[in-house]
This record gives structure tokens, C-alpha cells and sequence, in this order.
């Protein structure tokens, strides 16, 4: 990794000269800057990758959509993007004012915004983004990080394109994952793939904030489950009602019923803007970073605090730009706590997620299948080991976790297979022997699985699984001192074995 440090007064080759630092985010830091050769210019935003090496693909994508369309008020101007010696820069329009996550988090300031405010604001995003969309280009990511509020002009503009694309089918995928996870449409969390009917959704998510102070779908469980979302005026009925209906409407799971196009959308806030009261709208409730919650729900596992650490899992998840460490870990406690469903539903989604290389895949799906395989949904179980076992070569260690579930699902000979490969690796792999010894019962080939389960009792003298195997081939074989032998030993071994 080549680490970027960045200071006031650094110049970036012969280009720009550093003012101010504006942002920062996943990828980059945004500064206010200067032109070195013509300072009379005036300052634009210039954005540069936080590491050279692993930045510079997605600021590569920020601007290649946006610099080529007509230039329109409500969306942050992409002027040129570049080399800049070592460093990939996209510059940017200098926008007079904070991003309306900052914004809302300023209570004194906030506390003076009114519906009128919203409605004002939201028609402005939404005629942005009908220009968008009738250039073929889905934002992607529209959230508060990603809606800079000009005070100059009171309007919010959107910026940030990293996520966006050309709309050149009806639903596209989506390549990566930002921390927005809060304001994402199903489609996009459930099968990771969007249009513009999905920045819509996301609006609706951004504008249910601003009016009730809540997020649409508050807790981790709400999105895995697709949770009823509670009306605006329930928590607030000083909401004008058709605005309530309108953010109702935008926040259809099915994309086919939402609002349909972002038109739309203007024309009903247009419609809204001669109608609705002057009054403030509510508090914000406080959403602390992700990344902190993440931080605190590791620190709390360290501590042996597992529910508390769950809850701070699932807090990250919502918040974090770090998705997929924070759902894995929200997946793991819950099924180590018994939250089953919560559990099956979180490691799905982890699967959905674009990014996820091979063998954290591998692990995923065979915590999956173990998981089913407990709940004694053998089929679904079968299925998610099947796909770990994909693509060679596979590891040891995914080869025998699926050999233990397809034997439970009943697929004892591929069970088998996978057991002889890892014996034809390591003759003296105990666990192996140990499940090849279960199988073989399992298939009535009783002697061999004898003949195994003691070649295991020379390298695990304690493994109960093969002294009742034992017990029971020495009783069917007429030898009622062996199996009285087997027998004690496993007395005793059961008579160590602490009390669960």
C-alpha cells in the first residue's frame, strides 16, 4: 500500500496548490484548492485517492460519466480528471457549503429547517436526477455524504459518482458496496443490482431522515427481514399528509410499484410547494460513526460481552463503510447466541455482496450449510456446501466441513470422496479417519469402519465417536469382552467430560 499525506500549502506537481481539507471519505480526501498557474481562477474541489494504489480505480470512476454530460445546477460539475504526477485527481466545482449528513448533525442550524425546506430541496435533487436519468446514468449511491447543501443558493447538488453507471439495461449490478447501506432499495441489498427507479428509493430513504428524525428501517433485522416501514406522521403528524404519501410511495420494496421516474417526483413536490406549513421539522436522532461501532463491538467480543457486541455488530452494518467485516461478524454471534434466523438471513446477504473473493465465500457458505444442517434443513444446507466445493482446488479445510455436512444430508459417497482426498493427502489425518469411520457405518460397511476406528484410537484415544462404534460392531460380532472393553473406556471418557 502507498499511503498519501496530505497537508495545507502542499502542491500537487505544477498544478494545484492544497488550501483547505473539505472531506473525507472511503477512497479519498476532498480539498479545497487553488490553480498554481493562474491563481486569479478562483478555488475548485479536487479529490485524491487516500492510497495510490488502491483509490485511484474507484476516483477513476467518480468523474467518467458526469464530464461528458450537459452541465446542470443541481449536480456537482466534473471539470476535468487526470494524472497529476503520481496521483489520479478529479477536480471538481467548489460548492459553498457542508453535505447535509454534516448539515443535519449542526442541531442550532437544523433546528431552523422547515418542510417547505425539505420540499424545496428534494424538488431540486430530483430534477437533478431526472438529467441523470435521461443520460442513461443511475447515481447509485445517493445518501446525506453524497448531497451537498449550497448555501449560496439553498439547493442540495448531488456528488460522488463512484457507484454510478450507464443505464443500458433495465437493472444493472452493482460493482461495489459504499457505507449506505440505510439508504439502499432491496434490490439493490437483496440482489445487488439497481436503476433508477433505486436512486428513487434512496431519496425516499434520505427524505423520511429529514422529516421524522429516523431512519425508514432502523435496525439490522428491519433490512435482512424487509420490515414494515412505519408512516412519517406516526412519529411526527405535523408532516403535511401527501407529503407522508409521497415518501410512502418512494419507499416501495417492489421497484415495479414505486414512483416511477424522478418526473414524477418533481411534479408532486412542485405540487406541494404552495400547500405545505412553515413549520420546523424535528430533531435528528444521532447516528454515531460505523466504523466506531464496528471498533466497539470488537472491543466488547474481546471482553467476552457477546449480545453487546452483536448489537454493535448490527449498528454497524447500518453505518459502516466496513459492510461486510461488520455483517459477518453480526452473522457469527447470532448463530453462537441462537439467533437462527437472524444468523441464516445475515450470512445470505453477505453472499450477495460484490467483492468477496473465493475462500471468504467458501467459509461463508459452509457456516451456512453447517448452520441449515443443524436446523435440520438438509436440502438448502446441500445446496451451499455444493457451491463451496466449486472452483479448484479447494482447501482442506472447506473439504472436510462439507464432507461432515453432506454426510449429515445423507450424501454419504460423495461424504466419502472427500474424506479419501484428504486421506490420500495425509494418511494420518485423525479427524478424517474419524468421519471416514461414521460414514462407513453409516453405508453398513461395519467391518472396514471398525478396522478405521481403531487406527484412530492409536492417534485419539479419546474419541468417542469410534468407541461407540465399537461398542457396537464387537456386541453384532458375537464378542461381548471386546465390546465390555470399549465400553468402560467410554465410561470413563464420558465420566471426564465436564457437565454441558
Amino acid at each position: 500500500m502507498s499511503a498519501i499525506y496530505l497537508h495545507p500549502g502542499k502542491r500537487l506537481g505544477s498544478r494545484y496548490q492544497l488550501e483547505a481539507l473539505l472531506g473525507t471519505g472511503q477512497f479519498g480526501q476532498v480539498w479545497r484548492a487553488t490553480f498554481l498557474d493562474n491563481p486569479s481562477k478562483g478555488p475548485v474541489a479536487v479529490k485524491v485517492p487516500l492510497d495510490s494504489t488502491r483509490g485511484q480505480e474507484v476516483l477513476m470512476a467518480d468523474g467518467q460519466y458526469v464530464k461528458d454530460i450537459d452541465e446542470h445546477p443541481g449536480i456537482v460539475r466534473v471539470h476535468w480528471q487526470g494524472h497529476v504526477g503520481d496521483l489520479w485527481v478529479v477536480e471538481m466545482d467548489l460548492v459553498n457549503g457542508p453535505p447535509l449528513s454534516v448539515f443535519m448533525e449542526d442541531e442550532v442550524r437544523w433546528a431552523r429547517v422547515t418542510f417547505q425546506d425539505i420540499i424545496r430541496w428534494f424538488r431540486d435533487v430530483a430534477d437533478a436526477l431526472e438529467h441523470l436519468h435521461n443520460n442513461k446514468i443511475a447515481h447509485g449511491d445517493i445518501k446525506p455524504d453524497n448531497l451537498l447543501l449550497d448555501e449560496d443558493r439553498w439547493t442540495l447538488r448531488i456528488t460522488d459518482f463512484g457507484t454510478s453507471r450507464r443505464l443500458t439495461d433495465n437493472l444493472i449490478r452493482t460493482p461495489r458496496h459504499a457505507g449506505a447501506w440505510a439508504y439502499q432499495a432491496p434490490e439493490v441489498q437483496q440482489a445487488n443490482q439497481r436503476g433508477s427507479v433505486s436512486d428513487l428509493f434512496s431519496v425516499g430513504a434520505v427524505m423520511y431522515r429529514a422529516i421524522t428524525g429516523r431512519l425508514p428501517r432502523p435496525t439490522i433485522q428491519d433490512l435482512l427481514t424487509s420490515a414494515p416501514i412505519t408512516r412519517p406522521r406516526q412519529f411526527n403528524p405535523a408532516i403535511p399528509a401527501e407529503l407522508d404519501e409521497l415518501v410512502m410511495e418512494l419507499l416501495v420494496d417492489d421497484p415495479q410499484h414505486r414512483l416511477p421516474t424522478a418526473r414524477v417526483l418533481e411534479d408532486r413536490l412542485n405540487a406541494l410547494m404552495s400547500s405545505q406549513p412553515s413549520e420546523t421539522v424535528p430533531a435528528l436522532q444521532k447516528l454515531p460513526s460505523g466504523m466506531g461501532y464496528l471498533d466497539r463491538a470488537i472491543q466488547l467480543l474481546a471482553e467476552g460481552k457477546k449480545e453487546k457486541a452483536r448489537e454493535s455488530a448490527a449498528e454497524a452494518s447500518l453505518h459502516s463503510t466496513g459492510l461486510l467485516p461488520a455483517l459477518e461478524l453480526y452473522a457469527r454471534l447470532s448463530d453462537e447466541l441462537g439467533y437462527m434466523e437472524d444468523a441464516i438471513n445475515a450470512y445470505k446477504r453477505l453472499l450477495l455482496l460484490d467483492g468477496l473473493t473465493r475462500e471468504p465465500r467458501r467459509t461463508i457458505e459452509t457456516s451456512l450449510a453447517e448452520l441449515l444442517m443443524r436446523l435440520h434443513r438438509f436440502e438448502e444446507a446441500e445446496r451451499y456446501v455444493e457451491a463451496s466445493l466449486q472452483n479448484a482446488p479447494v482447501p482442506r479445510a472447506t473439504r472436510f466441513r462439507a464432507a461432515i455436512v453432506l454426510g449429515a444430508c445423507t450424501k454419504l459417497e460423495q461424504s466419502l470422496g472427500l474424506l479419501n482426498s484428504l486421506l490420500e493427502e495425509n494418511p494420518r489425518d485423525g479427524a478424517a479417519m474419524e468421519k471416514k469411520a461414521w460414514v462407513l457405518w453409516l453405508i453398513h460397511d461395519y467391518e472396514e469402519s471398525a478396522s478405521i476406528a481403531r487406527s484412530v484410537l492409536e492417534i485419539m484415544p479419546e474419541s468417542e465417536v469410534c468407541l461407540r462404534r465399537l461398542v457396537e460392531y464387537e456386541a453384532l460380532a458375537g464378542n461381548p469382552r471386546r465390546a465390555d472393553y470399549y465400553r468402560e473406556r467410554l465410561s470413563r471418557l464420558c465420566e471426564a467430560l465436564p457437565e454441558s
